[in-house]
């Protein structure tokens, strides 16, 4: 049994330039969350049509990887036919949960995570200036909380630059839960609150609705998404 959770929200902004999908199609679980880019021209365009573009690519039987080349290239071929739409971009964190076998893909600074038992576990890396100047060691983890550019991202869909693309593998287990979820709430909830919370919230919906009650509390600054998936299978079949 998969048990499931969305939620999205414009927070501060005018406009919610977030986008999300959660759908199960047969045996299959496919996820998505994506951030327009902040600043940008039709960040909120780009992000509803990457992942349209994933789950008709999806549905059609392609791979994650050609429906992110296809999602990228179509970006950019809209900016190129829209003058309005110019510069837009988007974030994308994708997955497909085949039975217990996660598949996904990864571009910008959104992400994936996996609570079991009393840890979490990060699937993706950040594609952020702050991010790679922690991985490089020029920065500390104490100068990377007040450093004054954590917002710029170094890779989306949509921009000129070469694209970057994660993949990721992960193997579910019974009682595991899948957050999917952007900057919006990530910014103001640490690792370990999230951690705290599921240890002591059995229900899936109460979890998510307490992070998201503290996302709040803690003071909304951009749009935020969350999205969980709990998965239950049965031990003695």
């Amino acid at each position: 049994m998969i048990q499931t959770f969305s939620f999205s929200d414009k927070g501060s902004r005018v406009e919610n330039q977030d986008f999300y999908c959660l759908e199960i199609f047969g045996d299959r679980l496919f996820a998505a969350v994506a951030d327009g880019v902040g600043g940008n021209n039709g960040g909120g365009f780009a992000s509803r049509f990457a992942i349209e573009m994933m789950l008709d690519g999806i549905h059609k039987g392609s791979d994650l990887n050609e429906c992110v080349d296809s999602a990228h290239y179509g970006i950019l071929a809209k900016a190129g036919e829209m003058p309005e739409l110019k510069g837009m971009a988007t974030t994308l964190t994708a997955l497909v949960c085949n039975g217990t076998a996660i598949t996904g893909i990864h571009c910008g600074d959104s992400r994936a995570y996996v609570l079991r038992g009393n840890g979490l576990k990060q699937l993706t890396t950040d594609h952020t200036e702050v991010a790679r100047l922690l991985s490089e060691g020029r920065i500390t983890k104490e100068e990377a909380v007040d450093y004054p550019r954590k917002n710029v991202i170094t890779n989306a869909l949509g921009t000129s630059k070469k694209l970057i693309k994660q993949f990721f593998e992960f193997d579910i287990l019974s009682g595991d839960r899948l957050l999917l979820l952007t900057d919006g709430v990530y910014s103001q909830l640490l690792k370990p609150d999230i951690q705290r919370q599921s240890a002591i919230t059995p229900d899936l919906n109460i979890f998510c609705k307490k992070l998201l009650a503290e996302v709040v509390d803690r003071g909304v600054t951009d749009n935020f998404t969350l999205l969980g998936v709990q998965f239950e299978y049965d031990r003695n079949p």
